[in-house]
């Protein structure tokens, strides 16, 4: 079987949808039915991953910048590899996928990751939806919304979560390293680990910094620690000089993927009150490593959580409720909850090759969670 993938990134690229892409070309090149992968990507490799590249079976072509030269590109590997398969990996890239697809007369399969498909893009960004085949969905959250405008029908999407290599966490000590580096011996480490950016401003740090003054009266040893960079992080450090919360809250920038698990390890809770996660593969992260876990109950954030069997939900824009489900996890002791289980990487390869399998063959799949 051969693959054309239209990928905004993966291999060596940041953040959650390029790990979720990873996993998914890592599932589909351990099956022996994959001759040749071949990834147009929208963005160029992250110099700074820490990741190794992808093995030799998959090839990935950077196109960066000009929409026409990404286009044109597509379609001259579509033509010289004819494909079996295609995979869109996001929404926007699904105008070009569907006339691959009509090129080839090949099933198609559409990623829907999160807030891109929740509702009908401008342009033609959504123009194709009626040529999908299949659609692998990240949360129930992500596949009800993309149900509401897209005409897709129930059956032709099935959910697939991230998956989270459980062999690579685990529930630690916290790192003397990063104890002298931010000066947090003794400190009790409330932690929210993503991007921010300042076009997209809903996974909640702000509505905990607003918090902060309620919080470190009742624990006066709590620091707020925010991983990760973004145009929004001047607005944040703002709100925080107006506070006075200089000494309560850490701002890292963003990490190296080397010392994610370390960051977790630090940390005595995680909290990502968002309102518009499409899943939260970070929930996974901090809960494998035995972290007490709070989300928000109105996005996808409730199938990470398993409908708070993992870890607290709360509706983030109340500030009552988000109070008392920070002081409930920041009381937990830590540690690793049986119902992360069923997120193992194994149970994500198997539902990958059944469906990409069943979809090339034109058969029903079983996919779903």
């Amino acid at each position: 079987m051969k693959i054309l993938a239209l990928m905004p990134d993966a291999y060596r690229g940041f953040g959650g949808i390029a790990q979720y892409n990873r996993d998914l070309f890592d599932a589909l090149l351990s099956s022996r039915r994959i001759e040749r992968i071949v990834s147009v990507t929208r963005h160029f490799p992250d110099s700074n991953s820490g990741l190794a590249p992808p093995p030799p079976i998959l090839e990935q072509h950077f196109l960066p910048g000009n929409a026409v030269r990404y286009v044109m590109s597509a379609l001259g590997h579509a033509m010289n590899l004819r494909p079996d398969v295609i995979i869109c990996g996001h929404i926007n890239l699904l105008p070009v996928a569907a006339l691959i697809k009509n090129l080839c007369r090949k099933p198609l399969i559409l990623e829907a990751y999160g807030i891109e498909a929740w509702q009908r893009q401008r342009g033609l960004r959504s123009w194709g939806t009626e040529q999908v085949d299949m659609v692998i969905a990240i949360s129930r959250f992500t596949r009800e919304q993309l149900i509401k405008w897209s005409g897709i029908k129930h059956h032709r999407i099935r959910i697939v979560p991230n998956a989270v290599h459980l062999d690579q966490y685990s529930n630690g000590t916290k790192p003397d390293y990063l104890v002298e580096r931010y000066g947090v011996r003794g400190k009790l480490i409330l932690l929210t680990v993503g991007r921010l950016p300042g076009h997209e401003r809903y996974k909640g740090q702000d509505r905990i910094i607003a918090l902060l003054p309620k919080l470190t009266t009742i624990f006066p040893n709590l620091v707020y620690m925010i991983v990760g960079d973004g145009t929004d992080r001047a607005r944040l450090e703002a709100i925080v000089s107006t506070l006075e919360l200089d000494d309560s809250v850490i701002f890292t920038g963003r990490i190296s993927e080397n010392e994610k698990i370390d960051h977790y390890n630090l940390a005595d809770a995680f909290a990502m009150p968002s309102t518009s996660e499409g899943f939260g593969f970070v929930f996974l992260e901090a809960a494998a490593c035995g972290l007490p876990v709070l989300g928000g109950k109105n996005d996808g954030s409730r199938d990470a959580l398993v409908d708070g069997q993992l870890g607290v939900m709360v509706d983030s824009e109340s500030p009552t409720e988000l109070l008392e489900g920070l002081e409930e996890i920041l009381r937990r002791k830590k540690h690793i909850p049986d119902c992360i289980e069923p997120f193992g990487y194994p149970r994500f390869e198997a539902q990958i090759n059944e469906l990409i399998t069943a979809t090339a063959g034109g058969r029903p799949t079983t996919a779903d969670r």
